[in-house]
């Protein structure tokens, strides 16, 4: 009898996780920012600090969906005689001219992350 009751104890605990993902975290958030500022400069910049700024749940057409806000700052990585000049699509200037950045220069981005959850993650994109 007792072992009856220890399986199903630990059947409802892995039904409820599969039915319930906790909020994305900050890592969640700095990972996707950190693997498209990477892609988008072809490893000429990094991620060099990330900071979530605030983050809201809502359900969509019975999708659940984590809006996260976020801000940080971008280093350029490449050698002092080169210039990268990389535009984020999250980093909402628009219509201000962005100048190029040398090695050691740092730029503040800010933005919001769009998290779906899926069967057992959420899995996140920029806005």
């Amino acid at each position: 009898m007792r072992t009856i009751a220890i399986v199903v104890a630990l059947f409802g605990v892995i039904l409820f996780s599969k039915l319930y993902l906790a909020e994305p975290s900050t890592a969640d958030g700095q990972q996707v920012v950190a693997k498209l500022v990477h892609d988008n400069s072809l490893g000429s910049m990094k991620l060099s600090d990330f900071r979530q700024t605030g983050g809201k749940e809502y359900i969509l057409s019975g999708v659940r969906v984590y809006i996260m806000t976020f801000e940080g700052s971008v280093e350029c990585m490449n050698s002092p005689e080169q210039a990268t000049n990389v535009v984020f699509a999250f980093d909402r200037r628009e219509g201000t001219k962005v100048s190029p950045m040398r090695a050691g220069d740092r730029r503040i981005v800010k933005g919001a992350i769009q998290f779906e959850k899926t069967s057992y993650a959420w899995v996140g994109q920029p806005m």
